[in-house]
């Protein structure tokens, strides 16, 4: 649970820095130049951390559906004691888990044609490109925060089961 609350800070304080991206300014163009070096390597490094957490999540999400949400909705099923909400919450979580998968495979092509930019000698095409990369890890996010909300809501369901049964 720690771990899952340390990736929602790290996207959460990733898209906080998500802004319109506008026409760049030249100290912005200039900065953008000068540092160029550093920007890459930050960018390397985020995209490291951001495949390590993906993978992390995606290994986190299944376990629950395969191990815990499924099982438990066959098992109701054998015994007749079908739940529609816990079945759409299998349905939703389904979905979600699967648009999180498609979006973050989306921001990460992003990120790496970012990081193949040239910010040296093209950096209004990198400031835009890097917009772009932002509203992607934007879409992660929430899909980090949508799958948070439904793993409680889920536990929420169980112990409504567990009074009705």
């Amino acid at each position: 649970m720690k771990i899952i609350v340390f990736v929602c800070v790290v996207f959460g304080l990733a898209v906080g820095l998500t802004s319109q991206v506008s026409a760049i300014s030249e100290a912005q163009k200039n900065a953008i130049v000068e540092n160029c070096a550093t920007i890459r390597e930050d960018l390397k490094t985020l995209q490291h951390n951001d495949s390590r957490a993906r993978v992390y999540l995606g290994r986190y999400y299944e376990t629950i559906l395969n191990r815990f949400i499924i099982p438990l909705n066959m098992r109701l099923v054998e015994n007749n004691l079908q739940s529609d909400k816990l079945a759409s919450s299998q349905s939703d979580f389904t979905k979600l888990k699967n648009n999180f998968t498609i979006d973050y495979i989306e921001y990460q092509k992003g990120l790496e044609e970012l990081v193949g930019v040239n910010c040296k000698n093209e950096p209004e095409r990198f400031y835009r490109k890097l917009g772009v990369v932002r509203e992607k890890r934007q879409v992660v996010a929430e899909d980090v925060a949508k799958m948070q909300r439904l793993m409680l809501a889920q536990v929420s369901l169980v112990e409504w089961l567990k009074e009705e049964i």
